[in-house]
């Protein structure tokens, strides 16, 4: 079995149960995700708007780590990591002077890169893709007893990545869920910004951006939230404060699958929600 090199993130470890999610996944599934030694912030969107020398230099030393180990994926579970490193692999890859002078400044570190760099992967494209995506629709399937599921990409995963419908509209992971038996509702919310790392410091702006959000997958049915990003789920599971509704809980997608595949709660890390998730008054098995 393939053994994938994982970046993880920085914001990955603080995450209300994605960690918790994605290792009783892997058990389950005989995913191998091989953490980077030594691994350092990739500069998220914000390096490369500063100083994009610098912003190539994180991220590429990413990739050289990845291939000092061997490793020609390198799979993350953040949106804003995983379109950052796209970004600077599609620069490296199509820019040899750039891609020479990543490899200069690694050079006191011992790394260097080479063509091909790794691919970029989130978490929900090996869910998707053979061999794991026979594993989960051949798994039994359970009653979750959370209700309708509203899935919610955020604005980086798909674009500029994706090209056509899927790039406004994906559907990918609403396909997943629904072949484990989850009763998923359609919207059009799934692709809206929720205001990212600008919900805290500008919260007034962002609210009423997760407002919409929210009052869209009401309004269509869903009783709770599932996301792909630390960031999306923080500021849907913290924003719903004030805006005057029974708020909906905000889960990760790998929890949804998880309780699907049968999975226990408190395994899947469900009782770090702010916003609890009807689930968590049963007892995980």
């Amino acid at each position: 079995m393939k053994t994938y090199a994982f970046f993880p993130g920085c914001a990955y470890q603080s995450a209300a149960g994605y960690a918790e999610s994605v290792a009783a996944l892997n058990n389950r599934l005989a995913i191998r995700l091989k953490e980077l030694d030594d691994w350092t912030c990739c500069g998220a969107t914000a390096a490369f708007s500063l100083d994009e020398g610098d912003g190539l230099a994180l991220c590429g030393r990413l990739f050289a780590l990845a291939q000092k180990e061997g490793h020609s994926d390198i799979v993350t579970v953040c949106n804003a990591c995983y379109t950052t490193l796209r970004k600077a692999g599609k620069r490296m890859t199509t820019d040899p002077p750039a891609l020479a002078e990543v490899s200069r400044r690694l050079a006191d570190q011992g790394l260097g890169l080479a063509l091909p760099l790794p691919k970029v992967l989130h978490y929900l494209d090996l869910l998707v893709a053979e061999p794991f995506d026979r594993r989960l629709t051949g798994e039994n399937q359970v009653e979750h007893g959370v209700g309708a599921v509203a899935v919610y990409y955020g604005c980086q995963y798909s674009r500029p990545w994706t090209t056509g419908p899927e790039a406004q509209h994906p559907t990918m992971l609403q396909r997943l869920l629904s072949g484990l038996g989850v009763d998923v509702v359609e919207h059009s919310a799934g692709t809206l910004c929720c205001g990212a790392s600008h919900a805290v410091p500008y919260a007034d702006a962002c609210g009423p951006m997760i407002g919409r959000i929210v009052g869209e997958i009401r309004g269509k049915g869903g009783r709770i939230i599932t996301t792909i990003c630390p960031m999306c789920q923080f500021n849907l599971d913290a924003g719903q404060r004030g805006l005057g509704k029974d708020p909906l809980p905000a889960t990760y997608f790998t929890q949804m699958i998880g309780l699907a595949l049968g999975i226990g709660a408190a395994d899947l890390g469900l009782n770090k929600l702010l916003i609890p998730l009807s689930t968590m008054q049963k007892k995980a098995p």
